[in-house]
């Protein structure tokens, strides 16, 4: 499926968000460019959190994602992301889906095991994270690489696939002196998220895990 949309002209890329890679396509060789980019999402006034790249090699493929909570209250995460190709044609771009029309995807994500284990799909475009994220700390990664092995045909070739993470946060109310707690923590994730975040202490040696439990409002 594509989508035509207005050229428009970009003045400077991010040099650690946009990188080349080959696709070998036979005894042929067609260069793509590719971009892996992020953005960081401010939700309150005591509250932020960046996506982070701890590593990237455009010679390897690998880019490696993790959130972390630079502000100074814990929070309960929730992240998105968008992918796509566009292609230029005769000065006019289209959006082409990573998905062909077989189900393949052309660019294949290497999601890591906590990925699965620590983070709720929520089935509305956003996977919450199963923990509070307090201040200072950061998420596992849930991203090692992405690579290009199932572009093999025209349409793909020559075209830039873009990959976009959304991170958004809701403060959560873990403080000693907090009243009723569970009840104001419920009430803003169901407000803002439309879920209903319960924290479960846990302990781990001689750490406090607190880990959250999402449930639909």
């Amino acid at each position: 499926m594509k989508w035509l949309i207005k050229k428009i002209k970009m003045k400077a890329i991010l040099p650690a968000a946009a990188f080349l890679a080959a696709a070998a396509i036979g005894t042929t060789f067609a260069w793509q460019t590719w971009d892996l980019s992020v953005t960081n999402e401010l939700k309150s006034h005591t509250t932020e959190v960046e996506v982070e790249e701890p590593e990237f090699d455009p010679s390897t493929g690998t880019k490696q994602v993790q959130f972390t909570n630079t502000g100074n209250s814990s929070v309960f995460l929730r992240v998105s992301y968008t992918e796509y190709w566009e292609k230029e044609e005769n000065n006019t771009s289209y959006l082409i889906s990573n998905t062909a029309a077989d189900g393949t995807e052309m660019a294949t994500k290497h999601w890591t095991d906590d990925w699965a284990s620590e983070w709720t799909n929520g089935n509305d475009g956003w996977y919450y994270y199963n923990k509070v994220l307090e201040p200072g700390t950061s998420t596992n990664l849930i991203l090692e690489k992405v690579t290009f092995e199932n572009v093999t045909t025209e349409e793909y070739l020559n075209a830039h696939y873009r990959l976009y993470f959304k991170a958004e946060v809701v403060q959560c109310s873990d403080g000693s002196n907090t009243l009723n707690s569970e009840e104001v923590n419920k009430d803003a994730t169901n407000s803002l998220f439309g879920k209903i975040a319960q924290v479960v202490e846990m302990s781990d040696g001689d750490k406090i895990v607190k880990t959250v439990v999402w449930d639909e409002k």
